[in-house]
């Protein structure tokens, strides 16, 4: 039985206005609970017609035009758009075309103060200008965008061709933008990269870490500016290591790892031969180091690492831990966060405390159970609290079945509800909880 009870009001998938033609391999589509068997089959889309359950499209989430990967296709102009865009090959249901779901009956718990969900489609009139998934879109067009520039900036920079750090100010400028608008927004998009974005859009997401965790820290204009420039360039030293193995699918060996430890130093050179501040090129060259000394390349404690180079470590760490890469999973955002919290020495914990107020001890994409005994997925930051964000319920842990999608603030008068806890997606079999928070 395939689990598509979020869809059970989506009438269409989320589109953006362009049409990328750059195509790379496909993020998984969301699933449902572990041994629960779903059968899909890949087909050309020369053969996807109207009434398909569509599983997963053949291109990268941050590639193809759709805000989610997995929808019941039933709009002629969304099939339109699927043959113009290059996609090639999706994967369906391989069973007869059928209801979309099966028809969800509220769950017979009492439901605290919730309203319906929406139906999915971003941008739609009656979600508004201001509304998260519009912000998304936005998010998301900065990321196809910043992945392009970042990607050429690495290829002149392999090539032995001096860079113009000063070159990706509007870039800095567009990012910084949109961490005013919803600092969530985009760091949520630029978490959802494939193996081949990675080392571009983890520049991206790092530079938008470090633009709200200065804002948090309350770094004046030019600092900002500054962190905000060295967290887009903090790997740029990866464009002097071998291919083979920066790009290698498993555990380095002692020998490349202490080949790949020299990116910062050669990513610090890089940006000194191109005229970068001394603070930019600090953390490209420190962003690996330890408050207890035990980092590298110059192994310095304490206050002896610069400030922003402070951030950056912390910055690089979450993202990296919480991007899916060719050899580990993806780690749960709030998982992440209370493990990083535990490692003594690693971080700063004046910077660390201020990063978990930046994005929320339950950020974004989250999976959490409620004491209301259902899990959710965080879908906002709590305008007022850590502990009471906005999120998607969508299963009852007391009947281990879906559950009509209810939308909650914490944080509303007379919600009776609260988070209890996060949860591991992997303990319960959720494949990819992205097509939740995105809707």
């Amino acid at each position: 039985m395939r689990i598509t009870y979020w869809l059970t009001c989506t009438k269409r998938a989320g589109r953006l206005t362009s049409c990328p033609s750059q195509i790379s391999r496909a993020k998984p589509a969301v699933s449902g609970l572990k041994g629960r068997n779903r059968l899909e089959k890949r087909i050309p889309v020369s053969e996807l017609r109207l009434g398909m359950y569509i599983h997963k499209l053949g291109g990268s989430w941050l590639d193809h035009p759709f805000m989610r990967s997995s929808f019941l296709l039933s709009d002629p102009q969304d099939l339109a758009t699927i043959r113009e865009c290059g996609i090639e090959d999706v994967w369906v249901d391989s069973a007869p075309a059928g209801p979309t779901a099966r028809s969800a009956e509220p769950d017979s718990e009492k439901l605290p103060e919730a309203s319906s969900a929406p139906s999915g489609l971003a941008g739609r009139k009656n979600g508004g200008a201001g509304s998260m998934a519009d912000k998304v879109v936005r998010a998301k067009r900065i990321c196809l965008a910043a992945k392009e520039q970042i990607r050429d900036l690495f290829q002149e920079a392999r090539l032995g061709k001096a860079i113009d750090p000063n070159s990706t100010l509007p870039l800095v400028r567009e990012i910084a933008a949109s961490v005013e608008r919803q600092p969530l927004a985009l760091l949520s998009v630029a978490r959802l990269k494939t193996h081949d974005d990675y080392t571009y859009l983890h520049s991206v997401a790092v530079c938008a870490l470090m633009l709200a965790l200065a804002r948090q820290l309350g770094l004046d204009e030019r600092q900002t500016r500054l962190a905000g420039f060295g967290g887009l360039m903090h790997d740029l030293g990866k464009a002097a290591m071998p291919l083979e193995v920066l790009n290698k699918p498993g555990k380095l060996t002692d020998a490349e790892f202490e080949l790949i430890k020299r990116h910062p130093a050669a990513g610090a050179e890089l940006l000194r031969a191109g005229g970068a501040e001394a603070q930019i090129q600090a953390i490209a060259l420190h962003h690996h180091e330890k408050i207890n000394g035990t980092g590298y390349p110059g192994r310095l404690t304490g206050d002896e690492i610069p400030l922003l180079a402070r951030m950056g470590a912390i910055c690089d760490v979450y993202d990296a831990v919480t991007s899916e890469r060719a050899y580990k999973k993806a780690w749960d955002p709030a998982g992440t966060i209370h493990k990083m919290a535990q490692w003594e020495g690693h971080f700063d914990k004046r910077i660390f405390t201020a990063f978990v107020k930046t994005i929320g001890i339950y950020p974004v994409g989250s999976l959490v159970r409620l004491r209301s005994q259902r899990l959710a997925v965080v879908i906002e930051p709590g305008a007022e609290s850590l502990l009471a964000p906005k999120v998607r319920a969508f299963f009852s842990l007391r009947s281990k079945e879906p559950i009509r999608m209810q939308t909650i603030d914490l944080a509303a008068r007379g919600c009776k509800d609260s988070i209890a806890g996060p949860e591991d997606p992997e303990k319960w079999g959720f494949r990819n909880l992205d097509d939740l928070w995105m809707q």
